[in-house]
């Protein structure tokens, strides 16, 4: 029954990823062309170099753009494949965590309502609908710590060894992976027993976690003397990135139809008293593992929540948005479908603790009210979108590119230094680059921009607004080093050409 279940709630899910899809793939932004330029050159050099400065890629880690790369050798495009994959790992993750929770639960059909809160979600739609590793991490973390606590539940080796290798690449997908790592190690120590069994399963699934990034981020610091990449200070207060994140759980749960929001949460506190009043005062034991798994879950939710706070305060990161927070978005529903199955595991009459698996089912409908309006309003309306960088009509019309191809025409031999290289390399054929960085790692200053610039016979600087830039060197830097000629002034849009020797 669980594996049917299971099945179809992952085909529904993979439909449902499909219908949220703009028809024309995944969609574009900055880190997509970036990903999408690194496997590029991993298939043509063997090497994962950075768009806009043909630097080795450091500040990601490289297996969302070995999948990319491994996509393209057979034949999709980054869009489409990434659409497809986006797809089938939801699919997936909504197959293993309804079969988990099946095993799991006291009342096994509390998993199919907790499978569709997942499945018909804000975060994983939205982040589903991008070619960015948001929805490989996700599956990876939630999938390798499903293993993890199969292997404690059910003492058979195929699962630690399974989760540990899944841990590893959930690692090597995004930098916070160290999250998962170190929760899935906890999550050993606590639930295995024997007590030198314990030490022996933690560092073997270390060892295999921690092996690959060990590499890589020794890798990064030969090549740049850092581990992750050069970070600037952070732009936002703790204060602000806690705004952020409200905003964020309003989206998810709360935007569009509040009124349900309101309910749905009154009613699962409702459950949880009424649970802990019908509760035995004698336990009975509990199950094996069920303590763990609400333990590892909640902890998980906790600590990712830390080290997301940590970082976006001290560094120069992306604000913070759904697709920063939607990792957390199954563990939560795994917290809450754990916590009510637990506290009602020892109630003594079995009808009454179907009554309460029939109240979570009545909390979870009321609580996917949002989602589906969500999915109605925005969601299937992306569908017929043009999005992102790639398919944006008002992109496909900035000035910039109207000049660049009236006035140049690309070659092998021409490099443009652009503020916009973004757009220029995406819809035309020039070669592009974006100028030094003012601060950071080395590899991204002057000092080593100018060797490569020794590779192009002509070099122009195309530039969109204000000469002057705060992050990047600009045109007055740029007249410091350089003579410059004037090609094109077309008043919010400059094209000089960059004299080399001069």
């Amino acid at each position: 029954m669980r594996y049917v279940a299971g099945g179809i709630l992952a085909v529904a899910a993979f439909l449902l990823v499909m219908m949220c899809m703009p028809q024309t793939g995944a969609i574009y932004s900055h880190d997509t062309q970036s990903y999408e330029y690194a496997a590029s050159t991993l298939i043509e050099l063997g090497d994962m170099r950075y768009f806009g400065y043909d630097t080795p890629i450091i500040q990601w880690p490289p297996f969302y753009i070995i999948m990319l790369a491994f996509l393209n050798l057979i034949g999709l495009d980054t869009a489409n494949g990434a659409a497809w994959l986006n797809a089938i790992l939801i699919a997936y993750m909504i197959y293993a965590s309804a079969v988990f929770l099946f095993d799991l639960l006291k009342v096994k059909w509390m998993a199919v309502p907790a499978a569709l809160m997942m499945a018909v979600s804000v975060p994983l739609l939205y982040v589903s609908g991008y070619a960015w590793s948001e929805t490989l991490f996700i599956f990876l973390s939630v999938v390798s710590m499903i293993f993890l606590l199969q292997y404690i539940i059910k003492k058979k080796n195929g699962w630690f060894y399974a989760a540990a290798v899944l841990s590893s690449l959930c690692w090597l997908t995004r930098y916070i992976g160290i999250v998962h790592v170190a929760v899935a190690a906890l999550t050993l120590f606590i639930g295995v027993k024997p007590f030198w069994e314990k030490v022996k399963k933690m560092v073997i699934f270390l060892f295999i976690s921690c092996a690959p990034m060990a590499l890589w981020v020794y890798r990064n610091y030969t090549l740049s003397g850092t581990f992750t990449g050069g970070r600037q200070p952070g732009q936002f207060t703790l204060e602000e990135n806690a705004e952020l994140t409200v905003e964020v759980l309003e989206s998810w749960f709360y935007e569009w139809e509040p009124v349900f929001a309101y309910i749905a949460a009154g009613f699962y506190v409702l459950l949880v008293i009424l649970a802990v009043v019908f509760k035995k005062n004698k336990r009975n034991k509990q199950e094996p593992g069920k303590g763990v798994c609400l333990f590892s879950f909640f902890l998980y939710i906790a600590a990712y929540a830390a080290v997301l706070f940590a970082t976006t305060t001290t560094t120069a990161l992306d604000p913070i948005s759904s697709r920063l927070w939607a990792p957390v978005y199954p563990h939560i529903v795994f917290v809450f479908v754990l916590l009510l199955d637990i506290l009602t595991q020892n109630i003594k009459m079995q009808k009454i603790r179907k009554w309460f698996a029939a109240g979570f089912t009545v909390f979870a409908l009321t609580a996917l009210i949002n989602p589906a309006v969500w999915i109605l309003n925005e969601g299937i309306e992306r569908r017929e979108a043009l999005l992102g960088t790639k398919e944006s009509p008002e992109i496909k019309k900035a000035p910039i590119l109207k000049v660049a191809n009236d006035y140049l025409e690309p070659s092998e031999d021409t490099l443009i230094i652009s503020n916009q290289a973004s757009i220029l390399a995406m819809h035309t054929d020039f070669k592009c680059y974006y100028p030094p960085k003012k601060e950071g790692i080395e590899i991204y200053t002057f000092s080593r921009y100018k060797e490569k610039m020794e590779d192009f016979r002509d070099i122009y600087l195309v530039w969109y607004g204000d000469p002057q830039s705060q992050d990047f060197m600009d045109i007055p830097e740029f007249r410091q080093n350089y003579e410059l000629e004037v090609i094109a002034d077309e008043g919010i849009c400059v094209i000089l050409k960059i004299k080399q020797g001069s």
